[in-house]
């Protein structure tokens, strides 16, 4: 009798160990998948200019190193689907690399989720920023048709190519327009679609395929965080670009992030990216204090 009821018990212990390790399975492949879909998908509110003392902070950071700074943040909390930070979010900057995007957008658009090395070279081209990607598609799809494009479907009131059809990087967004591109991937895409950007702008390398140190901005600024970001950088117009723009989560809370800077050519990169991290700290600030 003793032997049938240990080994009743050591059935029952086998199926809760059982039914144990399906529920944690379930609950990590639940927490693994999808992990930047929102459901901000119409305009957000209205900036409630809460964090004056913030956006003060970021301006000045780019100001006291001179050579012409110009500056523009836009933040939107995608849970609460309203804006968190504004100042001059409707003036479009050069984005620099951060047009690969658009140019990503656009390929999914036409011809689904990449497969194979073309998957590969996407996924360089947004994670290490490789050039050599976007300048092949750029020109395979249309150059500045890619940009009008998006710019249609997605309503991007601030967006326009560079006048020079093969300077994609001077094409021209404001962070305003940036931030729907986000809301439109964690809100608009499929979760394949969604997944297959993503997981790429979570892993990009310190060191771009051009040797760049693009962890400036959102990845310095944010340590502890996880985000999933497109930098740029990078001349147009006789002005030295350098933009972080991205997906933050802080506090089981994500925000859409977009720091978009320029200065005068005559400044030198590790000046700009300090300043452009000293803002990006700034914001990260009104965000913590947010996401708690």
């Amino acid at each position: 009798m003793l032997k049938k009821l240990n080994t009743v018990k050591v059935r029952a212990g086998i199926a809760a160990l059982i039914l144990t390790g399906g529920l944690l399975a379930a609950i990590a492949l639940n927490n693994d998948s999808d992990d930047w879909h929102a459901g901000c998908i119409s305009t957000p509110a209205a900036a409630a200019d809460k964090h004056a003392s913030d956006i003060a902070e970021a301006r000045n950071a780019l100001l006291r190193n001179g050579n012409d700074p110009h500056l523009g943040i836009a933040v939107v909390d995608l849970e609460a689907c309203t804006v968190e930070l504004s100042w001059k979010a409707d003036q479009a900057q050069p984005t620099a690399s951060v047009v690969k995007l658009l140019i990503a957008l656009d390929l999914i658009d036409r011809s689904g989720v990449p497969s194979g090395s073309e998957a590969t070279a996407v996924q360089d081209m947004l994670a290490a920023s490789d050039d050599r990607v976007a300048s092949r598609l750029w020109q395979q799809h249309g150059g500045p048709e890619i940009v009008r494009r998006q710019a249609r479907k997605l309503g991007l009131a601030h967006t326009s190519p560079a006048t020079d059809a093969g300077q994609w990087g001077s094409t021209r967004m404001s962070p305003t327009d940036v931030i729907t591109v986000y809301r439109h991937i964690t809100a608009g895409l499929s979760e394949e679609e969604r997944d297959f950007l993503t997981e790429a702008m979570e892993s990009a390398p310190r060191s771009a395929a051009d040797g760049f140190d693009q962890h400036f901005g959102i990845p310095r600024a944010f340590p502890d965080a996880d985000w999933a970001m497109k930098q740029g950088w990078g001349r147009s117009d006789r002005r030295r670009v350098l933009n972080t723009t991205g997906l933050v989560r802080i506090a089981s809370r994500t925000f859409a992030v977009a720091v978009m800077g320029s200065w005068n050519e005559t400044i030198d990169w590790p000046t700009a990216t300090s300043a452009l991290t000293a803002a990006t700290g700034a914001v990260k600030r009104s965000l913590a204090a947010s996401g708690t």
